[in-house]
């Protein structure tokens, strides 16, 4: 029996930062029962592996990592190989026999069994599979151990998604929306910040749907409110907001409250109606146009991402000139393109007018093309100016700079601010100068602090 015995775990997070939250989550509750956590590269008695399967690239990767891992299984690295996440529960019915290396499935909805599962499984149960309908979500209370730096943090405030979009599997794969309640999330959030963190990123398949479920009925502006009144230097920013539900009030509220980041990211997908009304987004282009509109007038320093998608079935020419010229006009800040994978599942798939592979890479590559220099353009306007910057310590680059992220720049996706001159304590806020812009990142000088902290 395995009931009291140290079990060694060896973990693998692939995908979104949602995806990791739910790793965080796996990890806390594994050591929660006892169970010691290695490096991935550490021999354990069981290797965990959090998959993605969104699109295609994702899938393979995640195919990837097991086959690889299931290499080292052979030689002795683990014991028991286990696949939890987004590819487990897309593909529960087939994967068994395609990859019968791996000794446990756990969908989306089942990881909170985790520990359990892996010692029952050691202990010589049969099952193999365990993925149901998600309902699961995660609360203040749930054991979760941080794997971002101490002093920024991902809150997830809802899973799942009851959108139709036409080339999405989310819902699919992740289930229906299940919103926190605004008491558990406000815990996490004045825990995180009693605990040092000075950048909370708000996170969900669409934060603007928040709250439509719960009894009583809440919105990401009555959140978004509550947690901006934390008494604390820190910045709340906004990821994943549709354009679907964004009432003026909460750009106000954006505009207004200073610990919300003036960030705002928005995955539009396209311009064009007929785009629009293929993919099932459920808002048309005079919508969009009056939301980034009421944004850059009531929040002028506003930062704008959204994300494209390229080669979607039936996209013409036409409708891509549409997106080209309305990216140039718009001007966004960061701008994600993505090409169209064909994803079984989806009503898209269904669809018989595609755009060839080589079209759509071409208009992929255009629209990169295009972004880079108003990217560069955004980037040399703040030249000389003075931002409020979270230090990071070290770059990545080299160990001659430091690195942070102001406001405008979001962990992983987004640029940031290399620092030449000056130094801070990592996790605090510092005032950098400017001095040089690329297309991406951005070349600063430390001023000095900001904050009451200092």
């Amino acid at each position: 029996m395995t009931k009291n015995k140290k079990i060694t775990v060896s973990f693998i997070s692939l995908g979104c930062p949602k995806n990791l939250v739910d790793s965080e989550t796996m990890i806390g509750l594994l050591q929660s029962e006892n169970f010691i956590i290695n490096p991935p590269d550490v021999k354990s008695d069981v290797s965990i592996i959090n998959t993605c399967a969104f699109v295609e690239d994702a899938k393979k990767e995640s195919i990837n990592t097991i086959l690889e891992i299931a290499q080292k299984k052979k030689k002795g690295g683990c014991r028991l190989l286990v696949v939890t996440g987004c590819l487990s529960q897309r593909y529960i019915t087939d994967l068994p026999q395609l990859l019968p290396e791996v000794d446990l499935f756990v969908g989306t909805g089942e990881y909170h069994r985790l520990p359990l599962l892996i010692r029952e499984k050691l202990d010589g149960q049969k099952a193999t599979s365990f993925v149901k309908i998600p309902r699961y979500i995660q609360t203040c209370k749930t054991p979760r151990t941080q794997t971002t730096p101490f002093y920024t943090r991902y809150i997830k405030i809802a899973e799942g998604c009851s959108h139709r979009c036409s080339f999405c599997i989310i819902p699919t794969i992740r289930g229906r929306l299940r919103s926190r309640t605004p008491a558990d999330i406000y815990k996490e959030v004045l825990r995180g910040v009693q605990n040092g963190v000075r950048e909370f990123n708000l996170i969900a398949q669409d934060l603007n749907e928040y709250g439509r479920d719960l009894k009583a009925r809440s919105s990401l502006y009555k959140l978004l409110d509550a947690l901006a009144r934390i008494d604390g230097d820190f910045w709340i920013r906004p990821l994943y907001m549709y354009p679907l539900q964004f009432p003026d009030k909460l750009v106000r509220l954006i505009a207004d409250q200073p610990r919300i980041a003036k960030y705002v990211d928005i995955p539009l997908q396209h311009i064009s109606d007929t785009m629009l009304k293929r993919m099932n987004r459920g808002s048309a282009s005079r919508y969009i146009y009056r939301l980034i509109d009421q944004l850059k007038t009531h929040v002028p320093d506003i930062t704008l991402r959204t994300t494209f998608l390229v080669g979607h079935p039936g996209e013409t020419k036409e409708d891509f000139n549409e997106l080209k010229s309305f990216i140039k006009q718009t001007e966004f800040n960061h701008v994600g393109i993505f090409k169209y994978s064909n994803e079984e599942g989806t009503d898209s798939f269904l669809l018989k007018d595609h755009v060839p592979k080589k079209t759509a890479e071409a208009r992929y590559h255009e629209l990169m093309s295009i972004q880079q220099k108003i990217s560069l353009k955004k980037n040399k306007a703040l030249v000389g100016k003075q931002l409020k910057t979270l230090l990071e310590g070290p770059s990545r680059e080299t160990e001659l700079l430091l690195q942070g992220r102001c406001e405008g720049q979001a962990p992983d996706i987004d640029g940031v601010i290399l620092i030449r001159d000056g130094t801070a304590p990592v996790g605090t806020f510092c005032q950098v100068k400017i001095v040089e812009a690329y297309e991406y990142d951005l070349l600063g000088e430390i001023q000095g602090f900001v904050g009451k902290f200092f």
